[in-house]
């Protein structure tokens, strides 16, 4: 197994078997939903609707149950950084073993692994035997699953959607999640102020079972999968030749360097929102809620803008300009306490970073040939999600000495360093990358 070198054409699509509609849906549909024309697709995204909306309720109500148990801003930054340092040390592992095994399988074994997990937290809170240092080890076991499970998500809608779709069936992923990043929120600020944390839990627990069943109906011999050698190299050398692909093209580079950079200083939200709510302005669980909510909703219309752009390369304008926006609109809202000040910054925040992470990406996936993309988008998450124990730390640490307010200051301070180096390695080389990295865009 090689890969091509970083100068050479990107490799067309291999041909893909296209099932029939389900019925109900057209064969055709508006271009803005086109990946939904196929059916494992379709079964797949909705599945993921319904569960997305769980996890938001649990991720929103995990924190509040932190200081609802006393904790400090360092306890609940470590608590996120347990939920996911795992990825920063394994996702590469992932992207192996997502490069090699039926993904479906694998997702169906994370999928069952996270509900049991969601389950310990729903009986011990409702129980009332839940501590912290319970909460930090059900953290770690999540963040355990999310390392196997997240380069396999990350790289899969390529096998359930020809190459000409693909943005689009990213892009709708992220619609989804940030379509349930509206709901769950909003259900899980009610429910928390009514009821408690144990019951967003518990229903996160069931909300898994919609993704199985997603998963479980799909059509196997419709997933198209890149072939696979006769003998597989050792790990080590799969993980260095995904790595030295990565190092040695610039459109897969430069974004994951800037998304890095992000993560690590600047999107620390499950760490200082939560405090920012409750400190800062006053909040209660259901304030809170609606603080997430809508970030989500001004996510949501990031993803749907991008579902609806027609042209590959617009990508670069739109990571270099949702950077640049989410600096201006983070040192906002560091300077802000006004509820009708804060609720639209939060709302452009959502916009503007959906618009970057989800163009990286796109770009990404469309420099990676099928047989790496595994172990690429390993490390586009463990640059994402693996740059968060340690940015969550960081912000907690802030947040404790000087206020959350101060955290998103200094972290829209240091990451626009990282944002003007890449956006001059970018506009250096702008108009060769846009060429390569423009995907090939279908009618219909």
């Amino acid at each position: 197994m090689s890969s091509a070198p970083p100068d050479a054409p990107l490799p067309g699509p291999l041909p893909v078997s296209v099932p029939g509609p389900l019925p109900g849906p057209p064969a055709r549909v508006p271009r803005g939903f086109a990946a939904l024309q196929h059916r494992n697709f379709r079964y797949y995204w909705f599945g993921q609707v319904v569960s997305v909306i769980g996890t938001w309720m649990q991720q929103v109500s995990l924190p509040w149950l932190v200081l609802l148990l006393g904790g400090s801003p360092i306890q609940l930054g470590l608590v996120l950084s347990l939920q996911y340092a795992p990825a920063l040390f394994f996702a590469p592992l992932g992207g192996v073993l997502a490069d090699r095994v039926d993904k479906r399988r694998v997702l169906m074994v994370t999928q069952s692994v996270a509900l049991l997990q969601a389950v310990a937290l729903t009986v011990l809170t409702a129980t009332s035997l839940i501590q912290i240092w319970m909460v930090m080890v059900l953290a770690l076991i999540l963040g355990v699953v999310n390392a196997a499970d997240m380069p396999v998500r990350q790289s899969f809608a390529a096998e359930l959607v020809p190459r000409t779709h693909l943005m689009n069936a990213i892009a709708l992923n992220s619609a989804s999640f940030n379509g349930a990043r509206v709901l769950g929120p909003a259900v899980a600020g009610l429910t928390l102020a009514l009821f408690g944390p144990a019951v967003n839990f518990g229903i996160n627990a069931v909300s898994y079972l919609a993704v199985l069943l997603a998963l479980s109906r799909m059509d196997p011999a419709a997933i198209t999968r890149p072939p696979r050698p006769e003998h597989w190299a050792s790990v080590r050398f799969s993980l260095a030749e995904g790595f030295r692909y990565a190092l040695r093209t610039p459109t897969v580079l430069w974004p994951l360097v800037l998304l890095g950079g992000m993560s690590l200083f600047a999107m620390n939200f499950q760490t200082l929102l939560p405090l920012f709510a409750k400190y800062d302005m006053g909040l209660n669980a259901g304030g809170f809620g609606l603080l997430f909510a809508t970030m989500g909703a001004g996510s949501l219309v990031g993803s749907l803008a991008l579902a609806f752009a027609a042209r590959g390369r617009l990508l670069l304008r739109l990571i270099l300009g949702g950077a640049f926006g989410f600096i201006v609109f983070e040192v906002g809202l560091g300077l802000t306490r006004a509820p009708l000040a804060v609720y639209p910054i939060i709302a452009g925040l959502g916009l503007v970073s959906m618009l970057m992470v989800n163009s990286i990406n796109v770009m990404v996936q469309n420099s990676v040939p099928d047989e790496l993309r595994g172990r690429v988008m390993a490390l586009y998450v463990t640059v994402f999600a693996g740059s968060t124990p340690i940015g969550g730390l960081l912000a907690g640490l802030v947040a404790q000495l000087w206020g959350a307010p101060a955290g998103f200051l200094l972290g829209a301070g240091a990451a626009s360093f990282v944002v003007i180096l890449v956006a001059w390695q970018l506009l250096v080389m702008g108009k060769a990358w846009t060429d390569a990295a423009a995907p090939p865009v279908a009618a219909g």
